[in-house]
């Protein structure tokens, strides 16, 4: 169910809208509106009782002052308002820095400081705030590598009985990475570099139907030798829409692997990545072009591939779709951004938190929680990672009531209507495809 913080519990899963904004300030001011409201009511009824005292005691009736409970609901409903006001301006702060940080990376510098002065505005009319935003930032990061330190305390210890403990290293490495800045990628992140030389070749393929659920999507991420899969929707009138499907590393693979770990700290660096360049070699094999309609899902390295493509303007992306990210990308307000994360996933926490304020359209979200059992007593080191751990999450949020699930539901809906769906897998390898064999495709793309 939800509450109006933005977050719902559905068992240990929780949603929530995304960075330290967890709330709607606009509805937080409506609030205190409302409680203001309330306080002057009971202004009225302390008044009407006291009216009724003195009349009484004319008559000879002398009773205590009734109006004391009506005097504590009052003076409770303005503190209660006055805090509410003050935590809309701590996160309007919040959300105007975000805002003027995306104006940067827009190349808008006179926008960037327009956006400035109204927060530094706010924050002169109330110091403490600065302060507040402050602790609010540093609680959240926390509570980000609590779960962390969690997953890999030792057998029967008592939280960190050392600087060296595991809820010490999990904060230290969730704030460092904070403080790089390396997960949070703002508006208009480009990878640099040149591209790679890489190829896909197809592996299979074949008829197919629309993903009606998020448990489906996850069973669609390519597995084995395949690293992308794009599904190809002719509707009504030719118009084609696609699902680009993007797959993790490929540990231990060979020297020509495109999703090996060299990858991995390329994206993570923001260069230009041989996966990169073959999930938009195999999109446009399978026929995607500029400007097109595409769906992005990916786990992992996957994740951080199609965060990047959806970055980069090439196509129209109406819903994003990560799992274990390890970063986490201001996509445009026309994208719907849906990340699933672990706490206690290593991988998903070198996003560092993510972004300080949400990202994407209306309704995106964060789902996130902690895998059951720890590294010593569940699925081992790296199992709250797994491809099927979010799998299971992905059916709790299949089977959740959260009214933010019905945007997800509706941005894929309209694939139903296709009149056909063709699926391709890719297998990719760094290097030039030998022989250019058929069904072959030369990595190029925009970046």
């Amino acid at each position: 169910m939800s509450d109006d913080t933005g977050s719902t519990a559905e068992g240990d899963l929780e949603i929530r809208s995304g960075g330290i904004v967890v709330v709607d300030t606009a509805t937080l001011r409506s609030v205190a509106a409302g409680l203001l409201a309330a306080a002057a009511e009971c202004g009225d009824v302390r008044e009407i009782l006291e009216r009724a005292r003195w009349a009484l005691g004319e008559s000879g009736v002398w009773i205590f002052p009734p109006g004391g409970a009506a005097a504590d609901a009052q003076d409770r409903c303005r503190r209660l308002a006055a805090d509410l006001h003050t935590m809309a301006d701590t996160y309007e702060v919040a959300e105007l820095l975000a805002a003027a940080a995306a104006a940067d990376a827009g190349g808008d510098a006179g926008l960037a400081r327009t956006i400035r002065s109204r927060a530094r505005a706010i924050v002169a009319a109330d110091p403490a705030i600065a302060l507040r935003l402050a602790a609010a930032t540093v609680t959240w990061r926390i509570e980000t590598a609590a779960a962390l330190g969690d997953q890999y305390r030792a057998p029967g210890s008592i939280g960190a009985s050392s600087p060296w403990g595991a809820d010490a290293l999990a904060s230290l490495g969730v704030g460092a990475v904070g403080l790089l800045g390396l997960g949070a990628l703002p508006a208009g992140s480009r990878l640099t570099g040149p591209s790679a030389s890489t190829h896909v070749r197809r592996l299979g393929g074949g008829r197919t139907t629309a993903p009606t659920s998020l448990t489906q999507i996850v069973d669609r991420i390519p597995r084995g030798e395949g690293r992308v899969r794009v599904e190809r929707y002719t509707m009504d009138g030719g118009r084609r829409r696609f699902v680009v499907y993007a797959a993790g590393t490929a540990p231990g693979g060979p020297a020509e692997e495109a999703w090996d770990a060299r990858s991995n700290i390329e994206l993570y660096t923001r260069t230009r990545s041989a996966s990169f360049d073959a999930t938009m070699a195999a999109a446009a094999e399978a026929g995607a072009r500029s400007g097109d309609r595409v769906i992005l899902v990916g786990y992992s390295q996957g994740a951080m591939v199609t965060s990047f493509v959806a970055l980069s303007g090439e196509f129209d992306v109406p819903l994003l779709i990560t799992f274990g990210d390890p970063v986490e990308a201001a996509v445009d307000p026309g994208t719907l951004s849906v990340a699933v994360r672990h706490l206690d996933d290593p991988i998903s926490a070198l996003a560092g938190g993510g972004l300080d304020t949400g990202t994407g359209a209306a309704g995106s979200f964060v789902a996130s929680r902690a895998s059951p059992g720890t590294a010593f007593d569940g699925d081992g080191m790296w199992g709250q990672h797994g491809l099927d751990a979010y799998r299971d999450t992905a059916r709790l949020l299949d089977a959740s009531g959260d009214p933010r699930m019905d945007a997800v539901r509706a941005r894929w809906g309209e694939l139903a209507r296709a009149r056909s769906v063709e699926a391709f897998v890719y297998g990719a390898a760094r290097g030039t495809a030998p022989g250019r064999a058929s069904g072959g495709a030369t990595s190029g793309g925009a970046g």
